[in-house]
């Protein structure tokens, strides 16, 4: 019972305010080589939308020798193109105004096959925006992880990654939203679902032990 409790007192504080951070949940169809392109706007990815110009959504088997960091499931912002202009993702979060937060992510590069370095994404969230940038030479799949602090202005803030510089390959994966210092922030409607029922097992518990 404890530890169903203290979960609860620690799940608004932990958990990600993104809708589908890794990109693992969506109507996936398979166009060839376990990808499928999305152009701009496309919603097929639960929660996210499609910016920029277009976008490669791709899962395990893939023939590029290329591997998620989180899961199944990744973005390669080309695309099957090259060189920019890139593509990228957008999703609007609930926020608290003044409240700080950290969007996390995971930049992908294979270097050696698909062309770079330099391989860089350009991280919004709000008001706050800045390039990061993998300049190594990698050779293999390979992951490095980046993160943006940034204050809410409002009741929601829209959070977007878009390629900024590769040539064949700028990957995509495990996106993140928390707030900074365990504040309590609004929660999407499954955490909060959650939530109720961690607290209906602690009410009855609590009653059965008094």
């Amino acid at each position: 019972m404890a530890g169903a409790c203290f979960a609860l007192s620690t799940l608004n504080a932990n958990a990600n305010l993104l809708t589908n951070g890794s990109f693992e949940l969506g109507s996936f169809v398979n166009q060839g080589n376990q990808t499928m392109s999305l152009a701009a706007g496309a919603t097929n990815m639960t929660g996210w939308t499609a910016v920029g110009r277009s976008l490669a959504w791709i899962n395990t088997g893939n023939p590029f020798l290329l591997s998620a960091q989180d899961g199944n499931f990744f973005l390669d912002l080309t695309d099957y193109n090259t060189g920019a202009p890139f593509g990228g993702v957008t999703q609007s979060i609930p926020t608290v105004l003044g409240q700080q937060y950290t969007l996390s992510f995971e930049l992908g590069s294979y270097t050696q096959r698909w062309g770079g370095p330099p391989v860089s994404i350009l991280a919004t969230a709000g008001a706050a925006s800045q390039v990061f940038t993998d300049a190594t030479t990698s050779t293999k799949s390979t992951w490095t992880p980046f993160s943006l602090t940034f204050t809410a202005t409002g009741a929601s803030t829209a959070i977007t990654l878009l390629g900024s510089a590769g040539v064949q390959y700028i990957g995509l994966d495990n996106v993140s939203v928390d707030a900074v210092g365990g504040a309590t922030v609004p929660e999407p409607a499954s955490y909060a679902l959650l939530a109720m029922a961690l607290m209906m097992f602690c009410l009855v518990a609590s009653r059965r032990f008094a």
